[in-house]
């Protein structure tokens, strides 16, 4: 039985730190520490982030459902191996005598989840493989665990707008880790189009390539840029003035970026690809989809799915 890890300590960290966009730092005490505190407080979502496969029979994957009494955790079963996330192992560990090959890959974690000090702690290889830019933001690949099954699994970071992270956030076969504006304290970014696009006629949620008339594209550009800086200003007096910044990010514009970590399995983003490369998508949330396309491919699993 063999079993294939993607991710690391760290790797749970960076998923973590990226609420106070600090995933770039390293430091082993205090992320151990981190580790330590996510276990203790349940805050799940990072160990997500984490992907085992096992190659074994299907048999083991039945047996495995049948012993695990606990709704809320999920395996699956593809091409050969059993795929599940860190947080559905710890849930399930008594039933997964996997912990000799975790700690190869994940030695502070699996010892934290063992009760035991860290002695060891692991590190990415690199933050980003590959990072594109669109006219948007951009995104980069993190990592990824190829076997050509419907469950392959990849780790992507994004910049975006929050109207493009919204319409992203629709796909829910996946786990997502985003910064928060309740933590940070940097000035936000925003984005601007090169031009204001016209409303499609025939499909109410599309747009035209081309801008909408002078002067009324240059007069609305001009004033959202103005309005943009206006509230920029009003949001850095309120923190500065003590409001809450979970309150003061309230009069953010939808211009403004966020940045996320996406980890989601091949079924998912073939999903995701076919619907936001299509036509009627958004043209930002296009140009993201075109380049996953291009990274990582389109098997086009999806077309399994009835819904």
């Amino acid at each position: 039985m063999k079993v294939y890890i993607m991710g690391s300590d760290q790797r749970i960290v960076r998923c973590a730190r990226v609420s106070f966009a600090k995933d770039n730092e390293v430091d082993r005490e205090r992320d151990i520490k981190l580790i330590k505190y996510l276990l203790s407080h349940r805050h799940a979502s990072p160990f997500e982030h984490v992907i085992i496969a096992i190659e074994t029979p299907k048999s083991f994957w039945l047996e495995l459902m049948e012993k695990v009494d606990n709704p809320a955790v999920q395996f699956y079963y593809s091409g050969g191996y059993v795929w599940f996330n860190l947080r559905n192992f710890i849930n399930a560990q008594e039933h997964l005598p996997i912990h000799e090959e975790l700690k190869a890959h994940l030695p502070a974690t699996t010892d934290l989840i063992m009760g035991k000090e860290p002695q060891n702690y692991s590190t990415d290889p690199h933050f980003l493989k590959e990072k594109i830019e669109t006219s948007s933001g951009w995104i980069g690949l993190v990592d990824k665990m190829e076997f050509g099954t419907d469950m392959d699994y990849y780790t992507f970071i994004v910049e975006c707008p929050l109207f493009v992270a919204r319409q992203w956030h629709r796909h829910r076969f996946c786990s997502y880790n985003e910064v928060s504006r309740r933590y940070v304290d940097y000035e936000p970014d925003f984005y601007i189009p090169e031009y204001l696009r016209k409303q499609a006629k025939s499909n109410k949620q599309a747009s035209l390539e081309e801008p909408i008339e002078e002067p009324w594209n240059s007069l609305f550009l001009k004033k959202i840029r103005w309005y943009i800086q206006d509230l920029r200003q009003l949001y850095s007096a309120m923190v500065e003035h003590q409001t809450a910044k979970e309150l003061a990010r309230g009069i953010l514009p939808q211009f403004m970026k966020t940045r996320f970590y996406w980890t989601v399995p091949r079924l998912s983003l073939d999903n995701f690809i076919s619907l936001r490369t299509h036509e009627g998508a958004q043209k930002e949330i296009r140009e993201f989809a075109t380049i996953i396309k291009d990274v990582v491919g389109h098997r086009r699993t999806d077309k399994r799915l009835k819904l």
